[in-house]
């Protein structure tokens, strides 16, 4: 019987606490409810896909990351030229098809790479005119990669398996909506050019530029949440009626008579025995500002860009950001460095094609150049800072009598005319 009784009262007590704990959640609890899981904090496969998109879509953080890496890696575009004008012509007619549309698409392309660590660029070929048109596959779709059994990085074909799209829950599980997949179809490796980014070895996919930073970015989330509920508290009053002397029913009466607060501007008018007085919650919300930073810093260091990229500007100034920005300069130029061979790769391809189809001799020379916008940890100088650096320098120069007045105006004419382009050179790497 103690025994029975023990176990009673144990869930006797533990109906009470559930009652108890009705409308209050954990102090250690997210959003969501639920508590710190290292599982869910390390995300993987579709699970990281779904919760990186929806991270880019809704979250200023997220956002922020992949635009901002994106617009150091591209800047300005990209800009395609070869040596031979036949060669030129068959990559300007990929590059501006309308159903490629390069200029505006590898701004996407490279967001994509971001957000979901891989892109997927799909090849179709006319073989009779040579005609290269490319399609981004969703990666949440693709399901499997069919590599050579004795070589892992040698990829043979691509399982893909995209959505219907939505379907009513009506006959397919209940009320809600779900997605009806499509049979799945294998491409073959050569037409499929498979991007990825922080991938380590002995892996197939990419992994997001948002997968290190996807936990602290929630928990900053809910660190601002709780900040905005704890300044609309503070802001929060209840109007306490005292009645002197007044009788149970005299207080049901005035009960009945103030049921709803008086609105904003009203004038009470009472007698001696009513006293009106307005209550505030007395919430200590102490200043939270270095918790928050804290926070964000955690997000900086796991996408490497220093805090001021991150609306964080107070704590820094013009110097010290000049020395922060250096680690993330060199991470978006080994990041163009790799979209550059990138489309090395595709515009490779689509000369090829070119020269299947007949349109490029076999000894043509197909050797052409990618510019891209130099990234500089020194910002570029204007045009008017560039001709004063070269009076000054000029002029010390026709004081030691270095150069002559006819070869210091010219070089100044010179420079002159190309002060905007000489602030900063795309760099170029021949291909062919």
């Amino acid at each position: 019987m103690g025994l029975f009784n023990f176990f009673r009262r144990t869930r006797v007590t533990e109906a009470v606490k559930r009652d108890d704990d009705v409308g209050w959640r954990s102090a250690a609890a997210f959003n969501s409810g639920t508590p710190l899981n290292p599982d869910r904090d390390e995300l993987h496969g579709e699970a990281l896909l779904r919760a990186a998109y929806q991270a880019y879509t809704t979250n200023p953080l997220a956002y922020a990351v992949a635009e901002q890496t994106t617009s150091f890696v591209l800047g300005g575009g990209a800009q395609v030229v070869a040596k031979d004008a036949r060669v030129q012509k068959v990559l300007d007619r990929f590059w501006n098809d309308v159903e490629n549309d390069m200029p505006r698409r590898i701004y996407a392309m490279h967001t994509e790479l971001c957000v979901f660590g891989e892109q997927f660029v799909r090849l179709f070929v006319d073989r009779l005119t040579g005609r290269t048109l490319i399609r981004q596959l969703d990666p949440l779709y693709v399901k499997s990669i069919e590599t050579d059994p004795e070589d892992l990085e040698k990829p043979l074909r691509y399982l893909y398996q995209p959505q219907r799209g939505w379907v009513g829950g009506q006959g397919r599980g209940g009320g809600e909506n779900q997605e009806e997949p499509l049979g799945g179809v294998w491409i073959p490796a050569r037409d499929v050019l498979h991007l990825t980014i922080n991938r380590v070895t002995g892996t197939l996919r990419g992994r997001s530029d948002l997968a290190t930073v996807l936990p602290w970015i929630r928990r900053y989330t809910d660190w601002l949440e709780n900040r905005c509920r704890l300044n609309k508290l503070k802001t929060n009053l209840v109007w306490d009626l005292k009645a002197e002397g007044a009788s149970p029913e005299e207080v049901a009466r005035l009960r009945a008579l103030y049921g709803s607060p008086p609105p904003p501007g009203s004038v009470l008018v009472h007698n001696e025995r009513e006293t009106w007085s307005s209550v505030r919650p007395e919430i200590d919300a102490g200043d939270a500002a270095p918790d928050g930073r804290a926070i964000r810093l955690m997000v900086a260091t796991g996408a490497i860009l220093p805090e001021h990229y991150l609306a964080e500007g107070g704590n820094v100034n013009r110097a010290t950001a000049a020395e922060m920005g250096l680690p993330s300069i060199k991470r978006f130029q080994r990041r163009q460095q790799l979209f550059r061979a990138f489309l090395t790769r595709l515009l490779d391809r689509v000369l090829d094609e070119a020269q299947n189809a007949g349109r490029l001799g076999p000894r043509v020379d197909r050797s052409f150049a990618v510019h891209l916008e130099d990234i500089s940890p020194a910002a570029p100088l204007s045009g008017a800072e560039t001709l004063e650096s070269l009076s000054r320098a000029l002029t010390l120069a026709l004081d030691r009598e270095i150069v002559s007045l006819a070869d210091a105006q010219r070089l100044w004419q010179r420079f002159a005319a190309h002060a905007d382009d000489s602030a900063a050179q795309p760099e170029q790497v021949v291909a062919g």
